[in-house]
């Protein structure tokens, strides 16, 4: 009898493989049920092994109990994208490979992978095209779909641009052509609005695939779309491998945001696990944004990335004006100034619509005692207690413990509490004040939670006529609101004087997203900014409107220091019930750099949030003169780790080309 030998992985923080043995072939990228110690395991085989030498006889290797399916989880590129993920991430393969496969599959239980009949269905609804592209539209469609291969395109187009117009006559080349097409977008809340935009144009099944998703739903669209019977998938960074019979196109929508970063457990950027996909499976990809990341000019400027611009709004209109307005003497309700309000009220009367953005929810982000100070704090984190009135509970943002609210102050038992700072429950508040009569709408991670809502939301938005929008970064991201024609901005000032190198970077994004979501009807439409910083140098910058402007000056002033993306970074994380566990780990590996040619090493420091969950949090911010330089001393690292007792103590992981650098 022949005896084949596999290493397999499996979802343990264990950065290998092991190896296992079978009477029968098994292609790579099969389930199997292994024995790991005293429990039963799915595993992944990874690839063919040879009997390992210091083994006498057979039987001291375990044998495979089970091969669960009949067919491998994922196709070569799909495989050899999560292979580069966990080498390029550091990260242990076994846990990259439970990133991509369903839930349902991740388990010992009856679920298998079975094969879906195709259905040979798609078509297009010509009547849901009846109208003509702008010229920008047309010469990137006409552009974008002469690529052919793995060619990487960044799709620039002002907001209201009509980019999803472009988007959807390029996945009709491909539908035409028997391929199918994956759109990714950052948030699940824009899912909505996309599906129904694709659903609309083509006659066939448009699959969703998100983390709301129940299991079940998930693993019938994996599956679906593994054996060709969707051809079209939109989902969110989760979906970045699903498997697709036949791909032949991948969009990547807001291709900037940062929602495409996973920061919690394996730290990946969908957007560039992406951009390797399409490159095994060599197809051409398309990044689009209003705003692109500098990494992607970047690429753009070294002639990596085609770039293809749409310079003009559908309606023909021009973008909306910015205005600063100077808060510094303004007496402010609920972080409104009155002269804010008195725009919205002129906006208000021509039965328009205002979009009025916070990045914060709940109702007042500090809750203290007037007599001695104490300030309610998070008992597991390093973080204060945000005051929600919708559920009278003190929340922590960052774990998301819930506490009620004290009668008494802990520290000198007065009852004398105060609220400080503005959150949007506050501003729909006041606004709810101020206009008794409009409708004002708040959209936030609170009012979004349950299934269904955000889509309820959209809808009472479009059938209202004048009405107000409260919202976080969530209603700043894509989103299509015709009738809005003024948008406030009520906390720039956070992003303006950030701390972080990738600070401008983010805050130009953020106001020049916020403002596009006004006037894509209206030729005097305005964005009003408040800040205290009125004669900032970037602030005035960014109100021209002129992203690209900014961000060229923003990547030469990054070259000049010697910053992202030019310089490759990694973060060594490290987390533990004790402060000295991560000092003593990171002392060491700092030490054990320290010297090394072509490396800088800041650090240790505490992050910004000190304390997450119970544990507190260190850091080492490691730069090197080249990316692969960089990857070569995280890997000696990594070996370096497995050998110290210190390691033992704490939880570490490494952060490569980190967005949050706190």
């Amino acid at each position: 009898m022949n005896i084949f030998y596999y290493d397999v992985a499996v979802s343990l923080p264990l950065r290998q493989c092991f190896t296992y043995s079978s009477d029968i072939k098994i292609k790579k990228g099969t389930r199997v049920l292994v024995s790991f110690g005293k429990r039963k395991l799915v595993g992944v085989v990874v690839k063919n092994s040879k009997k390992p030498n210091s083994l006498k006889n057979t039987g001291a290797l375990k044998k495979i109990i089970s091969i669960l399916d009949d067919y491998p989880l994922f196709d070569k590129s799909i495989f050899d994208s999560i292979l580069w993920a966990s080498d390029y991430y550091h990260h242990p393969i076994g846990e990259v490979f439970n990133n991509f496969i369903p839930t349902d599959l991740r388990k010992i239980n009856n679920k298998k992978i079975e094969k879906v009949e195709e259905v040979d269905n798609y078509s297009v609804n010509e009547d849901n095209k009846q109208f003509e592209l702008t010229k920008d539209q047309e010469k990137a469609v006409k552009k974008l779909s002469k690529f052919e291969g793995f060619l990487p395109s960044l799709l620039y187009g002002v907001t209201g641009s009509g980019k999803t117009e472009v988007y959807l006559r390029l996945a009709e080349k491909c539908i035409k052509s028997n391929k199918s097409v994956l759109i990714l977008v950052p948030e699940i809340n824009l899912t909505p609005q996309l599906l129904s935009r694709f659903e609309n144009r083509f006659n066939g099944e448009i699959g969703i695939y998100h983390s709301k998703q129940t299991a079940a739903k998930r693993l019938k669209t994996w599956l679906k779309a593994k054996f060709g019977a969707i051809k079209i998938i939109v989902g969110t960074r989760s979906s970045a491998l699903i498997p697709l019979s036949n791909i032949g196109l991948i969009i990547i929508d807001e291709e900037h945001d940062q929602s495409f970063r996973q920061s919690e457990g394996f730290k990946f950027s969908a957007r560039d696990l992406s951009i390797k996909r399409a490159q095994m499976a060599e197809i051409p990809i398309i990044l689009g944004s209003a705003t692109p990341s500098l990494q992607t000019l970047r690429l753009v400027k070294e002639s990596k990335f085609q770039r293809v611009d749409i310079l003009s709004r559908v309606d023909g209109n021009k973008p909306p004006k910015l205005i600063v307005l100077d808060i510094n003497n303004s007496p402010l309700n609920g972080g409104i100034a009155l002269e804010t309000i008195d725009v919205i009220q002129s906006t208000i009367e021509r039965n328009e619509q205002v979009l009025v953005f916070i990045n914060r929810r709940g109702f007042a982000p500090l809750y203290q005692c007037g007599g001695c100070g104490w300030v309610a704090g998070c008992k597991s984190c390093d973080t204060n207690l945000v005051f929600h009135q919708s559920k009278n509970r003190l929340i922590c943002h960052r774990c998301e413990s819930a506490y009620s609210v004290n009668v008494n102050c802990p520290a000198c038992n007065a009852k004398d509490f105060h609220m400080h700072g503005v959150g949007t429950e506050r501003v729909e508040e006041v606004l709810k004040k101020s206009f008794a009569g409009t409708p004002v709408i708040r959209v936030d991670h609170d009012s979004t939670k349950k299934i269904g809502a955000m889509e309820a939301i959209v809808n009472k938005i479009h059938s209202s006529d004048a009405a107000i929008l409260v919202g976080t970064q969530m209603i700043a991201k894509g989103h299509d609101f015709p009738k809005v024609t003024l948008s406030i901005i009520l906390n720039a000032d956070n992003g303006l004087i950030s701390p972080e190198s990738n600070a401008l970077e983010k805050i130009s994004q953020l106001l020049i997203q916020v403002s596009g979501r006004a006037g894509r009807n209206n030729n005097l439409a305005k964005v009003i900014i408040q800040t205290r910083y009125p004669d900032d140098i970037n602030l005035n910058k960014i109100k021209t409107g002129d992203y690209m402007n900014f961000a060229s000056q923003c990547l030469s002033n990054n070259r000049k220091m010697n910053l992202p993306p030019y310089t490759p970074l990694c973060l060594l994380r490290c987390s533990s019930p004790t402060q000295k566990s991560n000092i003593d780990f990171l002392n060491k590996a700092v030490h054990t750099l320290t010297n090394r040619p072509g490396i800088n090493v800041i650090g240790p420091l505490p992050s910004l949030v000190s304390k997450a969950k119970g544990s507190y949090r260190h850091q080492v911010y490691i730069h090197a003169s080249k990316k692969t330089y960089l990857n070569k001393v995280l890997k000696f690292l990594t070996e370096e780790f497995e050998k110290w007792p210190e390691s033992k103590k704490v939880r570490w992981s490494f952060d490569l080309d980190p967005i949050d650098l706190g």
